[in-house]
């Protein structure tokens, strides 16, 4: 959905209206101002289901949401496995560091800004709690995640089990998917 710039100004000045009142209802005015100012309308389609207008996700939302969810889930799987596994992905996986190298990254605030405004809408929707939607990545990560997530897509629909996460193997190639296919024999 978008909107002219007449519709924006409308909208945003409801918003404030709606805030100078203090009206307290299911709509968040703060949400619908942000998802109109910053062209993330599909997120009031998300927050409120009755106003989704059929429109498809745009991708860079599905790659924004899929990168943090593979890297929650990437987190779970690694706190399941033994320490003799654990070792062994470490001895596997080039450069990895444990636990802390399965935080979110983020998104290059210079050359990727439309991912971080999702997060910072996502934010503001309350999605994904407990994780730092915002973070600055200093570096063009879209073509890293991209290569993770053709891992990592097809492991969470088919190698996923509750209480467990996917398999190390899927979870050790995830992690080398990281790694530029130009630069992966020499590791």
């Amino acid at each position: 959905m978008s909107y002219t710039q007449a519709e924006k100004l409308q909208i945003m000045m409801l918003c404030d209206i709606y805030k100078a009142l203090e009206i307290k209802n299911n709509l968040d005015p703060d949400v619908i101002e942000e998802a109109v100012s910053s062209d993330n309308t599909w997120a009031i389609g998300w927050k409120y289901q009755s106003l989704h207008d059929g429109s498809e996700t745009p991708e860079h939302v599905k790659l924004f949401v899929d990168t943090v969810d593979m890297y929650n889930i990437l987190k779970y799987t690694y706190g399941y496995f033994t320490d003799d596994e654990k070792a062994e992905i470490s001895a596997a996986v080039p450069h990895f560091g444990g636990i802390k190298h399965l935080e979110f990254p983020g998104f290059d605030g210079n050359n990727e800004s439309e991912y971080l405004s999702v997060g910072y809408m996502l934010k503001l929707m309350g999605s994904f709690v407990g994780t730092h939607l915002t973070k600055n990545s200093h570096m063009p990560s879209v073509e890293i995640y991209r290569r993770m997530l053709d891992v990592f897509l097809p492991a969470r629909d088919g190698d996923w089990t509750h209480e467990a996460g996917i398999s190390k193997e899927s979870f050790i190639a995830v992690l080398k998917a990281r790694i530029h296919p130009s630069r992966r024999d020499a590791e």
